[in-house]
């Protein structure tokens, strides 16, 4: 990260934060007494000062993540079978955000593991997201109007919507991940219009771990949300315009549009959640997710499953997530051809929330299958993960 960006920040925090505490003596309240409460201490301090009325600062917060899992897998590849486990430090961060002058919010968190599959090294990895936003209010008829520059998570589909503090199988779905952006550099709008939330993006595909230049492709991201169907409706979609062989590329494909519907059925949750798209040679990407939820012990212990459908017009045109299967399969010398043209999974997983979603025990099991021209895996991935944040 450029050490003089780090700094430039750090020292305009501090000023601004000095300034703060010198022009308000009555500047943060007390903590709250939590009778030693361990949960509601999680829960509650990550926020360091607090004054709407300050005219400088009026929040600034801390916080982070750590998620660890382990996982077993079980399959074999063109009848070769493979057999192996390991540990991983999943995500580790840690940031800060300060709201100031009355419309203005500076976020930062960094990405603080490097290991991996059964490598639990910790050290600066990139900003996960860093960015300034200004929020306008009521805007030529749209309300809540902001805009903000810098790196962003892009939340294309329906899990990538929600945030992995929350979400409720171990890892997304193959599908997601096929086309979920890296974390990329730009300007987001954000606005609401009667009962249709609005997000419009543009962004450089530069791959720059801190802020991206605009000297590679751009891409064009567009999002609305509203209720339909007795639930919540979602739809994203993405062009891209960079070339796949001049130009780094955060997206990694050509175009896409995703559709998803959540929904309460009884004493269930239902997303569901279809994507179409295609890369920059031509292949058709599409597919479905289907994950259904209940709790077992109301806000403690909850079900979950989840069936997904993924395939391609390219007998190579699709590929598998390597967090566990192919990691698992090159650890014990079997490779797996990066491309396929069809892919099924089924999961099943129980969530024992500890401290709601920031502290829980997630464990679960998924079946796999993954065909190509010259890839036929059949696998079976057993989970276990302790997921936290403050």
């Amino acid at each position: 990260m450029n050490k003089k960006l780090i700094q430039a920040i750090s020292a305009g925090v501090t000023a601004t934060t000095l300034s703060a505490l010198a022009g308000d003596t009555s500047v943060a309240p007390p903590a709250p007494v939590n009778n030693g409460n361990w949960c509601d201490t999680l829960q509650d301090m990550g926020t360091l000062y607090k004054d709407n009325k300050s005219p400088y600062i009026q929040e600034i917060k801390v916080f982070g993540r750590a998620h660890y899992q382990f996982s077993y897998v079980d399959g074999e590849n063109n009848n070769v079978d493979f057999s192996e486990n390991g540990g991983e430090l999943r995500r580790f961060r840690l940031g800060t955000s300060i709201k100031f002058l009355n419309g203005f919010k500076l976020v930062g968190r960094a990405n603080l593991e490097k290991g991996g599959f059964r490598s639990d090294q910790l050290g600066y990895n990139g900003m996960d997201e860093l960015y300034l936003e200004y929020g306008l209010g009521d805007v030529a008829g749209f309300e809540d109007v902001a805009i903000g520059y810098g790196r962003y998570k892009v939340a294309f589909g329906g899990e990538e919507h929600i945030s992995s503090k929350k979400i409720k199988t171990v890892e997304r779905s193959n599908l997601n991940n096929f086309y979920a952006p890296s974390r990329s550099t730009g300007v987001l709008i954000d606005a609401s219009r009667g009962d249709i939330d609005y997000t419009l993006g543009v962004f450089s595909t530069d791959a720059d771990q801190t802020l991206g230049q605009w000297d590679e492709g751009i891409a064009y991201y567009g999002s609305a949300a509203f209720g339909a169907f007795d639930g919540d409706m979602t739809i994203d979609f993405v062009y891209n315009d960079a070339d796949p062989v001049l130009d780094e590329d955060t997206f990694g494909y050509e175009w896409a549009t995703s559709v998803t519907h959540q929904s309460e059925i009884g004493n269930w949750d239902l997303l569901l959640n279809g994507t179409y798209g295609e890369t920059h040679n031509g292949a058709e990407v599409y597919g479905l997710v289907v994950m259904p939820s209940t709790f077992l012990i109301e806000d403690k212990l909850e079900a979950v499953f989840r069936y997904q459908y993924a395939a391609s017009d390219d007998p190579a045109g699709f590929s598998i997530n390597s967090r566990s299967v192919r990691n698992s399969a090159a650890s014990d010398g079997v490779g797996i051809v990066n491309g396929g043209d069809e892919n099924h999974t089924i999961y099943a997983g129980l969530n024992y929330f500890l401290c709601d979603h920031n502290a829980k025990v997630m464990v679960g099991a998924e079946y796999e299958t993954f065909e190509g021209t010259v890839t036929d895996v059949e696998a079976t991935t057993l989970w276990a993960a302790f997921r936290m944040y403050f």
